[in-house]
Parts: structure tokens; C-alpha cells; sequence
């Protein structure tokens, strides 16, 4: 009996603290402060993905060059006694731009006429002498090696003296005198009267100045933009003129990989000059997916990924991206036209992170 009483007593104690305990914690607990909940929502912009066209303006900056520009040289060496022309004269197609008193030269054509005519009396002795043996061998006077001998003698006059002509006309153009190829005017005068000139050192620079022409360094991954026509805009300290792609090279520069394409703008007043720096702008629009750069997340993971917005959670998708428009990313794979994705506020979600869009697109 004794032992009953004890247990009750413990029991009773026992009781006691743990109700002493609950009413401690509840006259404790800080007033107004609110029972746990489930994570509040991140706030985000949600907007939907639509197959849409992006423009880009590229700006390039190209030095202006003479059109059909060209190095003028002799080819006989000499001294130069004529030289009329200076830097920014126009010149037409077959003037005379310079001479030189080519002693070398002269002897070259005087040998060559001493030896064409050398040949000429050569080749017609031999012909004589072989309509004389050929009349003999008909007649059977002479045997038939004195025929072959005088026939064969015949084809190797014959054929010197052709050999002499060529030579000869070769020398009969006039190497004296330096001949201006095309309607241009003189960009560069390398040289002075008097002055003694080898064969090939140049003389004049000539070109074109309406029209002008810029290459452009294109990047090499970029060239499938361009084409022969497009149309590119011109700028000289606020001018602006129209031009138009006349060329693409056909190979990449292995020092900057980019491709050569050639722009071709009109100068009707020659007021812009080879050398001058203009700066090249040419707008271009394509047509596909695209979506803001903010939207794109990469955090040095395999690929760069966005978060769709299903259902009010953030839904982490890999995106194949291509080129910037602005401030537009090119998406090549991975979303469709109708998506919904985060395009603000997505650096700061995780995979199944609650979202909510003020404007009410988050679910």
C-alpha cells in the first residue's frame, strides 16, 4: 500500500513540472510573432517566348583606299629625263607619264635589228639554194642526200629567222616611255628627274578615287551574313555616304581570322581621300527565338540553362544559344515559340523554387 502512494506521488510530480514547463513557454513566447508557414514565393518577371526578328547594327572601322590602285615601273633600266606629273594630277588612259635615256636598251634593239637582219638574208639564201637542188634532184642530177641536206637546211634558216622577228618585236615597243593603264590620277611619285631607275622599281602609285573602296575585317564566324550588295553606311567626321559590299575574299586573314569584304562607295567630288579611317555600319535582321540576356543563366556548368515558370515553380531548362542582337540572346535549341521563362529576378532562383510575377504570368 505503502508503495502505491509512492508512485502516485512521483506521477503527480512529474505532471506538475510538465504543466509548469508549457506555461512558462507560453507566457514566453514574443507576442504577434506568426506560426511557421511554407516558403514564401520569389517575385519574378515571366514573360513568354515568341519567334520574333532582331536587328544589330555592326560598326566597323576601315580605311578608305584608291580604287584600282596600281604600282607603274619601267622595264629597262636608265635615267629618267622626263617627269611631268606630280601627286593629284588626273590623268587619262595612254598618256606618257615618264621617260628614261636607256643606253642598255638601245643596244638591245640594235643588236635584235643586226641579228633579224642576219636572219632574213640567212633564210633567203637557203631558199634559193634549195629550189636550185630540188630542180637538180627532179632532174636526177644530184643524189638524194644533197635534197635532204638542203632541205633541212632551209627549215633552220627558217626557223632563226622566225626566232629573230619575235625577238625583234619584242624590243619594238616602246619600254622607254612609262604609259598610264587607266584614267586615275597620280597618288604616289616615288621618284625624281634624273635619277637613275632600275627595272621594276616603281615610279608612280595611280588609281581611282571615284569610286573609293573599304575592306572590312569580318569575323570569320560572321562572314555567312554577308553578301555581294548588301548595303553599308558610311561615316567621315558626321558625313554619311551609301555603300554597297563589291567583294568578299576568298580566304581568312590566319593572323586576325577575320575575311576581307570590300565596300565599294561613290566620290563624285573626290572630296574623301585614300586614307582616310570611316567608320562602316551595316543594320542586320534575322528572324528566330530570342530572349533577353538577363533570362540566360550560366554558372559554369556543361551548358547555360534558363527556368521556365510551370505551374508557379521555376523549371531549370539547357538552352543552345547563338548570337547577341542587342540585348537579346539568340536561342538555337532548347525553348519553343509559347514558353514561359523568368527574365528577371532568375540568378537568384534554384530547381523547384516558388515563383510569383506581380503581373500575375507566374503560374
Amino acid at each position: 500500500m505503502r508503495n502505491k502512494k509512492i508512485t502516485w506521488l512521483a506521477i503527480s510530480l512529474v505532471l506538475a513540472i510538465l504543466i509548469v514547463t508549457f506555461t512558462l513557454k507560453i507566457k514566453n513566447k514574443p507576442s504577434g510573432q506568426p506560426e511557421p508557414a511554407e516558403a514564401k514565393a520569389k517575385l519574378v518577371v515571366v514573360e513568354t517566348v515568341t519567334r520574333d526578328k532582331a536587328q544589330r547594327l555592326s560598326e566597323i572601322s576601315a580605311t578608305l583606299e584608291a580604287d584600282n590602285e596600281t604600282l607603274l615601273s619601267f622595264e629597262v633600266p636608265g635615267q629618267i629625263v622626263d617627269l611631268p606629273y606630280k601627286e593629284g594630277d588626273r590623268v587619262k588612259s595612254g598618256t606618257v607619264l615618264a621617260r628614261v635615256n636607256a643606253t642598255e636598251f638601245s643596244l638591245q634593239v640594235a643588236q635584235a635589228d643586226a641579228g633579224l637582219n642576219k636572219a632574213r638574208v640567212g633564210y633567203q639564201q637557203a631558199q634559193q639554194d634549195f629550189d636550185r637542188i630540188e630542180q637538180l634532184y627532179r632532174e636526177g642530177v644530184v643524189a638524194q642526200s644533197d635534197y635532204e641536206k638542203a632541205r633541212d637546211g632551209l627549215q633552220v634558216a627558217e626557223e632563226d629567222y622566225l626566232q629573230a622577228q619575235q625577238s625583234a618585236d619584242l624590243l619594238e615597243q616602246d619600254k622607254t616611255s612609262l604609259i598610264a593603264p587607266i584614267d586615275g590620277t597620280i597618288l604616289v611619285k616615288y621618284v625624281t628627274r634624273g635619277q637613275i631607275t632600275s627595272a621594276g622599281s616603281p615610279v608612280y602609285s595611280i588609281g581611282r578615287l571615284d569610286p573609293l573602296k573599304a575592306v572590312l575585317p569580318i569575323p570569320d564566324n560572321e562572314i555567312a551574313n554577308w553578301h555581294q550588295g548588301d548595303k553599308v553606311q558610311l561615316t567621315l567626321y558626321g558625313a554619311e555616304r551609301e555603300g554597297r559590299v563589291s567583294r568578299i575574299y576568298p580566304s581568312t586573314n590566319s593572323g586576325t581570322g577575320t575575311v576581307g569584304v570590300e565596300v565599294t562607295v561613290a566620290n563624285l567630288k573626290q572630296d574623301w581621300l585614300p586614307g582616310q579611317v570611316v567608320m562602316a555600319n551595316r543594320p542586320e535582321t534575322r528572324e528566330g527565338l530570342y530572349v533577353p540576356v538577363s533570362a540566360v543563366i550560366n554558372r559554369g556548368e556543361d551548358k547555360p540553362y534558363v527556368f521556365l515558370a510551370i505551374a508557379g515553380k521555376a523549371v531549370k531548362r539547357s538552352v543552345t544559344i547563338g548570337e547577341l542582337f542587342g540585348d537579346n540572346l539568340e536561342i538555337t535549341s532548347g525553348l519553343t515559340a509559347g514558353d514561359r521563362i523568368v527574365v528577371k529576378g532568375a540568378d537568384q532562383l534554384f530547381e523547384g523554387d516558388a515563383i510569383e510575377d506581380p503581373g500575375g504570368n507566374g503560374k
